[in-house]
């Protein structure tokens, strides 16, 4: 699946949207819960039930805004539940059944809502037997298990690279010949008596379109309707509501075909679909020649369905196994350091009772928890164990005491592992690896932050504000040595600033506002990333970019240089001040733009044998951006002023219509060659020549004054 799939897949699902609605969307489910417990103990009133319907509208309604729309299904399932039983149409043992069912939901709702933070999917997993039971009991016709199926893909999965495929206008005469057909083959399998011929038909065509269509977003799926119809027509599979999706889909998109050649219809939701027809595949139950190809292409096994349909854990349970784990874990370590393993492997030392029974029930939870990597190592960490206890290496000395070694570096890492795990609040620890690691830091500083501004607001106590500013100060430090620089020197700026503040800040309207507006950035950022650390991250660099701005006004030296006119002029200008990097900060500055210097050495050199609005010269704009984020984090404004002219030339370049400027290439040519020395300069390699970032900036404002495109 390409990434544009991913993003469409992925798309409307805002996990901190998500973790901010969930304590109403909770309110409305224990609003639901308990108004069905009031009418099972008297099933003759009415008004529980219509504090159900409200409870349950309310909670549809969210999920529908959070564009979670499997969820969704069972939510209106759910208020189907409640009319039914409101007007009477279900009686007796039926009765009980939908009750049961509509709690049953109730209690899924949670769990699921976890899976869709932790996954930022709307993935369907577990809703199956939930929607489909309420309708069963209801007499209806169930919804196809391939709506709610989901099973992880990697990049590009089934688009050909270097694909060769006809013309435009090729395709486009193709998809009008066989549209006709198509819709014709389609009624054909669809239809009350499906014939076999009719799914052979439909599948040449689809084998045709899947030739127009290699190399694009679109040939996953056209290859999944070849193999879906092999298996209609060898009844492995049968029509049902999901195929006839599919197949409507597949009609829209040889009309988009007929019009459009092979470019892709943004209004089409490509995953879903092939999501859908992946079901198919997986539950043939043999493998004639397409589905076989399939199941090659797109890694499915004889454990795929069981793996899909696997039950959710709700968090309190799984945080509850991980915590009790993590416990156990913690004394059986304790136990085998005090127990002495190599003298309990050569008998001169007791064996430790219960260790090997602990260690299996250690597993046991880890596996409750999803954790079944976690558990399969503690599997070999256990056969050690037994080993060493029955002395099975006692003359083996050397391979004895490796087996100690390794079984204590498996516990300790599982430890370590599970405790994260809990730290993150039941996410996978494979999840973030670094952010587990600055976990407690950003939640710390985020809570503080937010003291920060409350305490601030109340006056301006000048001990206050000294205590607020050894805080910031602190703060800082803290966020160096995490390898946040760029927080870190927000968080320095605003502590010195706040430190020799001479009035009370609160009357110094200018440098207040910028103070108290870098401020609650800063604690937007932080509240943000510990909300929802695997956003995108331009989401959390245009927070970090507004604290970073409105902190720079602090700076009278910064104020002085933006206030000036930017002007070429012919005679040196005054020698700025000389800017240095806090020492903390100078080793990762260094490393950083290194990286960005190397990355644009690799990737200007094309662009400019080929200049074009296109990706490449947006991903050299981006590392521009990072430049100019980076210098102004560490105070060497003068080299983020450099890069954000050269961002903005850029992206009057991507913004405008008429042909570039010829000059472009050259002028980024020597900014990037210029780079490397004004970099090492900063680290105290010579001299630092602000002639020359002088009049870069120059020649890109101008450049970009005189219009980049030419005019």
């Amino acid at each position: 699946m390409s990434e544009q799939q991913a993003n469409t897949a992925r798309q409307g699902i805002d996990r901190v949207d998500l973790r901010r609605l969930r304590e109403p969307l909770q309110t409305s489910l224990d609003a639901a819960e308990a108004a069905l417990i009031d009418y099972s103990r008297d099933i003759q009133r009415r008004e529980p039930l219509l504090h159900c319907l409200w409870s349950v509208h309310h909670i549809t309604a969210a999920l529908g805004a959070l564009r979670l729309h499997k969820a969704e299904m069972l939510a209106l399932e759910m208020e189907r539940g409640f009319l039914r039983l409101l007007r009477g149409d279900v009686v007796a043992e039926r009765r009980n059944l939908v009750m049961g069912g509509l709690m049953r939901a109730i209690k899924t709702l949670p769990a699921y809502f976890d899976h869709v933070e932790q996954l930022r999917l709307d993935s369907g997993r577990g809703l199956e037997p939930c929607v489909n039971d309420l309708r069963r009991w209801a007499g209806e016709v169930l919804r196809p298990p391939a709506l709610f199926f989901h099973f992880p893909l990697p990049v590009d999965c089934g688009i050909a690279s270097n694909a060769q495929r006809p013309g435009e206008e090729a395709i486009r005469r193709g998809a009008d010949v066989m549209l006709a057909p198509y819709l014709q083959g389609a009624k054909g399998v669809l239809g009350s008596r499906p014939g076999a011929e009719s799914a052979r038909t439909l599948a040449r065509i689809a084998q045709k379109m899947h030739g127009f269509m290699r190399g694009t977003v679109q040939e996953p799926f056209w290859l999944l309707l070849i193999a879906l119809c092999e298996a209609l027509a060898a009844e492995l599979a049968e029509p049902d509501e999901s195929i006839a999706q599919i197949f409507k889909a597949g009609a829209f998109m040889v009309k988009y075909a007929r019009e459009h050649g092979s470019a892709a219809d943004p209004a089409m939701d490509y995953p879903a679909y092939i999501q859908q027809g992946l079901y198919y595949m997986a539950a043939c139950p043999v493998q004639p020649l397409y589905v076989a190809h399939v199941w090659k292409v797109f890694g499915l096994t004889g454990h795929t369905l069981r793996d899909a349909q696997r039950g959710l854990i709700h968090s309190d349970a799984l945080l509850a196994a991980c915590n009790a784990a993590a416990a156990r874990l913690a004394g059986l370590i304790d136990t085998l350091e005090q127990a002495d393993m190599e003298a309990v492997a050569t008998g001169r030392a007791p064996r430790p009772e219960e260790a090997v029974g602990q260690l299996q029930g250690i597993r046991l939870r880890l596996i409750a928890a999803g954790e079944e990597q976690l558990a399969e190592d503690l599997r070999g960490a256990g056969d050690l164990l037994e080993q060493l206890c029955a002395g099975r290496l006692a003359e083996h000395p050397g391979r004895c005491r490796q087996a100690v070694l390794t079984l204590a570096r498996t516990l300790v890492e599982t430890h370590l592992a599970v405790s994260r795990r809990v730290l993150l609040h039941g996410e996978q620890s494979s999840v973030a690896p670094s952010f587990a690691v600055q976990a407690p830091l950003i939640f710390a500083t985020s809570a503080r932050l937010d003291q920060l501004q409350e305490q601030l607001q109340q006056g301006d106590d000048d001990e206050l504000r000294q205590a607020a500013a050894g805080d910031l100060d602190s703060m800082e430090q803290a966020l160096a040595l995490q390898g946040m620089p760029r927080p870190a020197a927000v968080a320095g700026l605003l502590g010195r600033w706040l430190a020799v503040a001479r009035e009370p800040f609160t009357t110094d309207e200018p440098a207040a506002m910028h103070f108290a507006q870098s401020l609650a950035w800063l604690s937007l950022y932080f509240e943000r990333l510990g909300l929802d650390q695997a956003a995108a991250p331009e989401l959390h660099e245009n927070l970090l970019d507004a604290a970073e701005r409105e902190a720079g006004c602090l700076q009278p030296a910064r104020e002085a240089a933006d206030a000036a006119p930017s002007q070429p002029s012919a005679e040196p200008a005054p020698e700025e001040p000389t800017e240095t990097i806090p020492a903390a900060f100078r080793e990762v500055f260094l490393e950083e733009s290194q990286e960005i210097i190397a990355r644009l050495q690799s990737e200007l050199p094309a662009w400019v044998e080929a200049p074009a609005r296109d990706d490449r010269l947006r991903e050299i704009r981006r590392h521009f951006h990072t430049f100019k984020g980076n210098g102004n984090a560490v105070g060497l404004f003068t080299l983020g002023d450099l890069g954000r002219d050269v961002q903005d030339l850029l992206d009057r370049v991507l913004e405008g219509q008429h042909p570039m400027d010829p000059a472009l290439p050259g002028l980024l040519e020597e900014v990037l060659e210029a780079l490397p020395e004004l970099v090492a300069t900063c680290g105290g390699a010579g001299d630092f020549d602000a002639w020359r970032v002088r009049d870069l900036r120059n020649r890109c404002m101008n450049l970009g004054r005189g219009g980049a495109d030419g005019q």
